[in-house]
């Protein structure tokens, strides 16, 4: 490796889940470890920025008590610094901006380097947006365009054209994407937030139709079955779970579906049998890697390409798959997630930052300008040699779930 790379590193490292109980309890470390080192096929990021996912800090506390020490972080972005060399390398040389993402447990993304295959790992980005503005390329935006897919999909099999659907914890970075993104795709979207603020915030992006929770029960759910009713939806998706569910379930039309991707308020409850019996509701699991592999390898591939091409076109600021981000740093990322999850934080997603540094500098002298024909050329070259490894590596842990910020 380069010269200008450090032999050492800090990382974050869970070494103890503490009472298994929560965020709060866990023991947390920054530790000082070795560098590693790119191996053939793999390239070598300098981590710009990474997020901080609702699965990131579920992991925490959750994960096998083998598991630990942990290291954490499922996807970032940063600079390619160094190559260990081979074919697959060439996609992306020293100085490619690049996301990434992660199935190797041994590495986590809130660390200062990392080690990514550069086949089933790495997705070049746009030059004309900020590297660390770009470290919630994957989870979020992948599943702004999955589930929008999915009901157009679903009401094609059943030889229906839906063009609308209830979406719940609507505020969340996940639920901002989709107000953004539905236009484009001729769909309505309508939100079930818990607060006002959080309708004059989705109402600020354009959104129509925005119910609130926080008020009389039997009020809301009138308002919100009027609104299914007037815009002939028949398919919903649940990121908060518990009595949410059930409440949901019961409001939509005979032979309606929802789909459960989340479980912010635990397991789901409220079913009433008979919309399952009589009124032929569907009540299904939704992950986004069963979207991507649902069709086979082939059908996986267009997915990505098409998905990456309007993801890394939505990135620029203010942009649909842009976030608005609340930076913390590897010392205090416990502290501010304990923060959010008391609902004291704004809701903006929460990011580790590092700062850009001399090896940075001297990776982007050695590629000044590195070709945004590297983006659009991406997935042709790279997937058709393993594009069932490509997605196992990318949605490896449950990425739907991510998609749920717990601003909402």
């Amino acid at each position: 490796m380069s010269t200008d790379i450090p032999n050492e590193m800090k990382t974050l490292v869970v070494t103890s889940p503490g009472d298994g109980k929560g965020v709060s309890s866990a023991t947390i470390e920054v530790q000082t470890v070795p560098t590693p080192t790119p191996r053939s096929g793999e390239v070598l990021v300098k981590v710009h920025a990474a997020p901080v996912n609702p699965s990131d800090y579920g992991a925490w506390f959750k994960s096998k008590e083998s598991d630990y020490p942990l290291r954490i972080g499922k996807e970032g972005s940063g600079v390619v610094v160094a190559t260990g060399g081979g074919l697959t390398t060439y996609r992306c040389p020293v100085g490619t901006h690049v996301g990434f993402v992660f199935q190797d447990t041994k590495q986590g993304s809130y660390s200062e380097f990392v080690t990514v295959n550069a086949l089933t790992g790495v997705f070049p980005m746009p030059n004309n947006v900020p590297i660390e503005d770009c470290c919630s390329f994957f989870v979020n935006p992948y599943t702004a365009v999955a589930i929008l897919d999915t009901a157009q999909g679903t009401a094609a099999a059943e030889g229906k054209q839906y063009k609308s659907i209830v979406h719940t914890a609507a505020a969340s970075q996940l639920g901002q994407m989709i107000v953004k993104l539905a236009p484009s795709k001729n769909i309505e979207v309508i939100n079930v937030v818990r607060r006002e603020e959080q309708k004059e915030l989705l109402e600020g992006l354009g959104a129509k139709h925005v119910v609130v929770t926080s008020g009389d029960e039997i009020k809301w759910k009138a308002e919100l079955k009027s609104k299914i009713s007037e815009l002939n939806c028949a398919c919903a998706f649940d990121a908060v779970s518990g009595k949410s569910t059930g409440d949901l379930f019961s409001l939509l039309p005979s032979k309606g579906s929802l789909f459960l991707y989340g479980g912010l308020a635990g397991d789901a409850s409220n079913i009433n049998p008979m919309d399952l019996i009589y009124r032929k509701k569907q009540l299904k699991g939704w992950l986004l890697s069963d979207w991507l592999t649902g069709n086979g390898s082939i059908s996986m591939v267009g997915k990505l390409l098409a998905a990456g091409k309007v993801v890394n076109e939505g990135l620029k600021d203010g942009g649909w798959s842009s976030s608005q981000f609340q930076d913390t740093t590897l010392e205090k990322v416990q502290e501010d997630v304990i923060k959010l999850l008391e609902g004291s934080a704004t809701s903006r997603k929460l990011r580790v930052r590092f700062v850009a540094d001399a090896v940075v500098a001297a990776a982007a002298e050695t590629s000044s300008v590195v070709a945004d024909a590297v983006v659009a050329a991406d997935v042709d070259a790279v997937v058709a040699a393993d594009a069932d490894a490509s997605v196992d590596a990318v949605v490896a842990g449950d990425a739907s779930a991510d998609a749920v910020v717990a601003a909402d």
